[in-house]
């Protein structure tokens, strides 16, 4: 950690207005989630900053923790790692860097109590809270929310060499436990924390699940995909079963890249229905309605640094923004659901009515044909 870590981390909390849990006097809600998939390429970056602009839109307090050495996480939430020149020389006369911002590898690294109190930054995003919320304004007006991003650069590859068991439990402590005696764990002060896991199951995405308390799968509806659920459910399993973390529960499955006319895809959910109402443990998962598109609003808006609600009011990206938006809405409010949250009842009628006609792939209609061809 730096000098100016416990500077910056106060500044920032003394910003955070309070979570619904804080307000509420909620002790230990389920709310951290990791956003999870053993295969890669299945969308889980672009689920995450949707569901993070989702939330900040319904005036919730949003945590992503960036999970991959990629970054891609932080730099769609305009925090991008820079190396900067320290000014110092190392071995060979080589110019030392250092990261220009605090990141998970320092969290990591630091190995305490609560420091993600002192770790996150403030997304660059920016909102206009006077806009209407089909036009990418708040849905409660004048009230935005607060995405925060623990950030990731590619040093976090090596972070976990020469881990030990006990090692697996840093991210859980920075988390889960709080920065002082008797102070508020990071985790409160968030409605909702995701975290952008890596594909696999290296000591590091073991690390981030063991810290998590739920976890949402994502995966595309082909070959490949369908065979990763049993994976990703065993990943699961072992954590909850063998890692010290008896609470960790999976919350459902999200189809990703979905393509509601492809043979392959009416096959594969063909079988994997037929798994499911034959009792197998493998892929014991509830199928959630909705389906997340490909869509080019996304890498777009990834371009600008911006969220893609920004495009909504834009007449060229609108419609296709809006399939996004409302199909990442329509995840957050059962997420939220399924974690109690207080003000969710207010958020869906409040959603509902703001939004009188809803995109098929947010209410899981666009699969109504796949599904009796199935059938």
């Amino acid at each position: 950690m730096t000098d100016v870590a416990p500077t910056e981390g106060n500044t920032l909390l003394a910003s955070l207005p309070d979570s619904a849990w804080i307000r509420e006097g909620i002790e230990d809600p389920g709310n951290s989630l990791a956003i999870l998939g053993k295969k890669g390429g299945t969308g889980k970056t672009t689920l995450t900053q949707l569901l993070l602009d989702a939330g900040v839109r319904f005036g919730l307090n949003m945590l992503g923790i960036d999970g991959d050495p990629q970054g891609n996480l932080s730099i769609a939430l305009d925090n991008k790692v820079r190396m900067v020149d320290t000014g110092r020389v190392g071995l060979g006369n080589r110019k030392v860097l250092e990261p220009d911002r605090l990141t998970l590898v320092e969290v990591l690294l630091a190995n305490e109590d609560g420091v993600v109190d002192e770790g996150f930054q403030l997304s660059g995003w920016e909102y206009d809270p006077t806009a209407d919320f089909t036009r990418g304004g708040p849905l409660i007006p004048g009230k935005i929310g607060t995405v925060g991003i623990v950030p990731a650069y590619k040093a976090l590859e090596d972070v976990s060499r020469g881990w030990n068991i006990s090692d697996l439990g840093r991210l859980d402590r920075a988390l889960n436990a709080p920065l002082a005696p008797g102070g508020v764990p990071p985790r409160l002060r968030w409605d909702v924390v995701m975290s952008d896991m890596l594909p696999g199951g290296s000591d590091l995405a073991r690390a981030q699940l063991k810290a998590m308390r739920k976890f949402l799968l994502l995966t595309t509806a082909e070959p490949f995909g369908i065979n990763a659920i049993a994976d990703t459910l065993d990943f699961g399993r072992d954590i909850r079963e063998n890692w010290d973390n008896p609470r960790l529960e999976a919350l459902g499955l999200v189809f990703t890249s979905y393509n509601p006319q492809g043979i392959v895809t009416r096959a594969e959910l063909a079988d994997l229905r037929a798994a499911q109402e034959a009792g197998s443990e493998a892929v014991d998962i509830e199928i959630w309605d909705p389906r997340v598109p490909t869509r080019t609003v996304v890498p777009k808006a990834q371009g600008y640094r911006a969220p893609v609600s920004a495009l909504l009011a834009e007449s060229r990206d609108r419609n296709k923004a809006m399939e996004m938006c409302q199909v990442a809405e329509a995840v957050l409010l059962r997420i939220l659901h399924k974690i109690g949250h207080p003000d969710v009842q207010e958020l869906e009628q409040r959603w509902r009515a703001a939004w009188p006609d809803l995109s098929p792939w947010a209410t899981g209609a666009i699969s109504e044909k796949e599904t009796q061809h199935g059938a």
